[in-house]
C-alpha cells in the first residue's frame, strides 16, 4: 500500500511517499515562493525520480491543520486535486499530532504549539503510554497563560510557536518546561503518511476534505465587522 503524505501547514512544505509503513521518498524545504508555485512541482519531481507512478498511489494523506490558512488551503486544494484524478481517498491528520509522533516512546508529555498570532497559540497535548499516543487535550487556540494552567508535569515544548514562547514558558514553567532541537518543530510529511497509514478507516472522499483552523482568518473576521457595522446603519 503506498501513501502519498502532504504537509503545507507551516513556512515549510513537505512531500512523503511510504510503501506499507516504509519510506521511499521524502522532501521538506521551506519555500521562498508561494505554496501553490512549488507544492504540484515538487510531488511531480519526487514521483519521477522514484519512478512512482502517481496512478500506484493508494492514499493521500494531508495535515488540515491548524497552522497558516494559506498554506493550508494549498494543500488542501492539491488533495482535493489528486483526489479527484485519481479517485483516490484523502485522509485528514492533524499538524499537531504529527509534531507529537516526532518523540516516540517519550516518557514526558508532549505539547505542540504553533503560533496563531494575537498573543495566542494553536496547541495540544499528548502522552506515550502502552506504545500507543494518547491524546490529552484536544486541538485548540488559546492565550499563552491558559496553555500555562495546562501544564502539571515535565513537558517538552515543539512546533514554531515553542521557540517564540521559549523564555515566557520558562519564566512560568522552569524546569518543567523542556525545549528539543528545532528540527524536531517541523512537521515532516513521512509522519503524516505513517499516520494515514494508521487511520485508513477515516479516508475521505476529496470533496468533502476541510480545513481545521480553530478560528476565522483576518479577511473573514474583517468581513463579519464589516457586516456588523452595515447592520447597525
Amino acid at each position: 500500500m503506498r501513501i502519498l503524505g502532504i504537509d503545507t501547514s507551516t513556512k515549510y512544505a513537505g512531500i512523503a511517499v511510504l510503501e506499507n509503513g516504509i519510506l521511499l521518498a521524502q522532501s521538506t524545504m521551506q519555500f521562498m515562493a508561494s505554496h501553490s508555485e512549488k507544492l504540484l512541482p515538487e510531488i511531480a519531481h519526487i514521483l519521477e525520480i522514484m519512478n512512482i507512478p502517481l496512478e500506484t498511489i493508494d492514499y493521500y494523506a494531508i495535515t488540515v491543520g491548524p497552522g497558516s490558512f494559506t498554506g493550508l488551503r494549498v494543500g488542501i486544494s492539491t488533495a482535493k486535486g489528486l483526489s479527484f484524478a485519481t479517485k483516490k481517498k484523502v485522509i485528514p491528520v492533524s499538524t499537531l499530532e504529527v509534531i507529537a509522533w516526532e518523540f516516540p516512546y517519550c516518557k514526558y508529555q508532549i505539547c505542540p504549539i504553533f503560533d496563531a498570532r494575537k498573543k495566542e497559540v494553536f496547541t495540544a497535548l499528548f502522552k506515550w503510554e502502552n506504545n500507543k499516543i494518547l491524546r490529552i487535550k484536544e486541538d485548540s487556540v488559546l492565550g499563552i497563560n491558559a496553555l500555562v494552567d495546562w501544564i502539571k508535569e515535565k513537558t517538552i515544548f515543539a512546533g514554531s510557536g515553542a521557540d517564540f514562547y521559549k523564555e515566557k514558558l520558562i519564566e512560568k514553567l522552569g524546569s518543567k518546561a523542556i525545549f528539543p532541537p528545532l528540527i524536531y518543530s517541523v512537521p515532516h510529511p513521512g509522519i503524516v503518511a505513517y499516520i494515514g497509514l494508521q487511520r485508513i478507516n477515516e479516508a475521505t472522499n476529496g470533496k468533502d476534505l476541510k480545513p481545521e483552523y480553530l478560528r476565522k482568518s483576518e479577511a473573514e473576521i474583517k468581513i463579519t465587522l464589516s457586516t456588523s457595522s452595515q447592520d447597525k446603519v
